[in-house]
């Protein structure tokens, strides 16, 4: 169920609901002046459930909220008690049918966003469609004579046309150009801008475009290395897989494995996420794709060819590994990860990559600002989900599901370690679960990155929900092992202070309360020290909550 607000001309918003294939109920109409803004608790009859979230409309029979964590959502009166302060006494009176095409025609405007083909393919077009269903408007699709650009109209249930989003799949590059000329709104990218990048775009008067406002992180996507379940592998390092890729390793036996050639499976070289594992795993190495590696169009086929071959190998994101055995990525200092989703989500996964959106400011079009926020959004998560990228939802994992990163940790060299605040931490986390959200850090500092910043915003909508209300928050700062063990608890301990700051700004002073700093410097780290992506990776602040 999805919905959404918009101003009519005179004293009133109007609020509607959609359901899925289901099309729109009636408008409801929120008389100006009534205490409709007000925050309300609604208990299902009997208990067992409870939600929270601003009143948006009362028409005797229903209730419409804003959930901060679930978006709007209509809910039945017969079903649900209100209680606390801000209960509606009255109902209110329905808008004609109608009021809502009024409102809409033809404010929208026009916006465009470019990119590469996968995320321009997979999905824009779901982009569209969710936002289209969240004020009631009908999404037709065109192709031009460019195949690479496809154009969606919006039209009000009238057929009035409301804007229009074009999506050009033309690559990065051409869509930093067309934000220069002013010819594209957003730019949508599996890698962070270069610096050669943004030298150009801050030469051409777009600014900073990394820092907060202009670069988004919309979601985040992660590679998995696949084999048969009838093979015996359990880990493999980064550095092997490169080998294997690039045709260095070309017998299991070489990994002390049984023997068998190995045969390498991939997606085919114009994917994107072919791309990105380049990035991530042959590009820092030096090294090329093997010609012998065994293309594969199809999403399904990725895993499923695997599966099939005991002797295979083949790559794909989290969320296609279907019936083929995910293998746990090793990397050089020794740490094993396991994929999933959380360890996607805190970024800890080797092969975790952030999904981009760049802009020069705020879209001048009232279409690109909205499509902007909701692609930021809590209601953007399904969709993400359904393409098989990692939303950002919140996730929480306990401590002994974490016991593989502690006796990592214990085992660390002497000279970097401190038993004692080892003790302490254990006991600290030992009744507590980890938040997969995670702020990171630049080098030897305490400012937040983009994406940190986003998720300052989610966790103090998230501590304000009944199911953390009441419960201990721990920020717990760390540190890479650069420099002296002193110096690292210093800094940890700058960084989880503002963390707690900028909590504070976003939640209100209620959040002092509820959360508690600590720091523990260089200790329980969750990437190997010895290169620049692993330190980014221990430079964090984490989120904990005790049960």
């Amino acid at each position: 169920m999805t919905g959404g607000k918009r101003k009519v001309p005179g004293r009133a918003t109007v609020v509607w609901r959609c359901g899925k294939g289901l099309g729109c109920t009636l408008p409801i109409m929120l008389v100006a002046g009534s205490a409709l803004a007000a925050e309300i608790t609604l208990q299902m009859k009997g208990g067992g459930f409870t939600i929270q979230g601003e009143l948006k409309a009362f028409d005797g029979t229903k209730y419409v909220i804003e959930s901060k964590a679930l978006g709007n959502m209509s809910l039945e009166a017969s079903r649900f008690d209100c209680v606390g302060g801000g209960c509606p006494s009255q109902p209110i009176a329905a808008a004609p049918a109608g009021a809502v095409a009024v409102a809409r025609s033809g404010q929208l405007g026009t916006t465009t966003w470019m990119g590469g083909s996968a995320q321009g393919t997979a999905v824009m077009p779901k982009l569209i469609q969710a936002y289209a269903s969240s004020i009631g408007a009908t999404v037709v699709r065109s192709v031009g004579s460019d195949n690479k650009i496809l154009e969606f109209k919006l039209t009000d249930t009238g057929g009035r046309e409301l804007g229009n989003f074009v999506v050009a799949r033309q690559g990065v590059p051409a869509g930093l150009d067309g934000l220069e000329k002013k010819l594209v709104d957003v730019v949508w990218s599996a890698r962070p801008i270069t610096p050669e990048e943004q030298a150009k775009a801050q030469k051409a008067g777009l600014g900073n475009l990394r820092a907060p406002g202009n670069e988004h992180v919309y979601a985040l996507n992660a590679m998995t290395v696949l084999i048969s379940p009838d093979n015996p592998a359990v880990s493999l390092s980064i550095d092997n897989v490169a080998k294997i890729y690039s045709g260095q390793i070309k017998d299991w036996s070489e990994l002390g494995l049984p023997p068998g050639k190995i045969n390498v499976y991939a997606m085919v070289q114009t994917s994107g996420y072919w791309g990105a594992f380049e990035e991530m795993v042959l590009k820092p190495r030096a090294l090329q794709a093997s010609p012998d590696i065994i293309r594969l169009d199809a999403a399904t086929d990725w895993s499923d060819k695997v599966a099939q071959d005991r002797y295979g190998i083949g790559i794909t994101t989290i969320g296609l590994i279907r019936n083929s055995k995910p293998v746990n990525v090793e990397s050089s200092c020794g740490l094993i990860t396991r994929p999933s989703n959380f360890a996607a989500k805190t970024e800890e996964y080797p092969l975790t990559h952030r999904l981009h959106l760049y802009s020069s400011g705020l879209p001048k079009s009232q279409l690109g600002r909205e499509l902007l926020s909701f692609a930021l959004s809590p209601a953007m998560q399904p969709v993400l989900k359904e393409v098989n990228f990692v939303d950002q939802s919140p996730e929480l994992l306990d401590f002994p599901a974490q016991t593989a990163r502690v006796a990592y940790a214990l085992n660390a060299q002497t000279e970097d370690f401190d038993i004692n605040m080892m003790r302490t931490l254990i006991s600290e986390l030992k009744g507590a679960s980890r938040l997969s959200t995670t702020f990171r850090f630049g080098t030897a500092d305490a400012t937040l990155d983009s994406r940190a910043i986003a998720d300052i915003a989610r966790l103090a909508e998230l501590l304000k929900s009944p199911e953390y209300r009441g419960k201990q928050v721990l920020l717990i700062g760390f540190a890479d092992a650069i420099g002296s063990f002193a110096t690292n608890l210093k800094l940890a301990e700058r960084r989880s202070a503002a963390a707690l700051r900028s909590l504070v700004v976003a939640g209100g002073a209620q959040v002092r309360t509820q959360v508690v700093t600590r720091a523990f410097g260089e200790l329980a780290p969750v990437a190997c020290n010895d290169t620049p992506e692993g330190r980014n990776f221990n430079r964090r602040v984490e989120v904990w909550v005790k049960n």
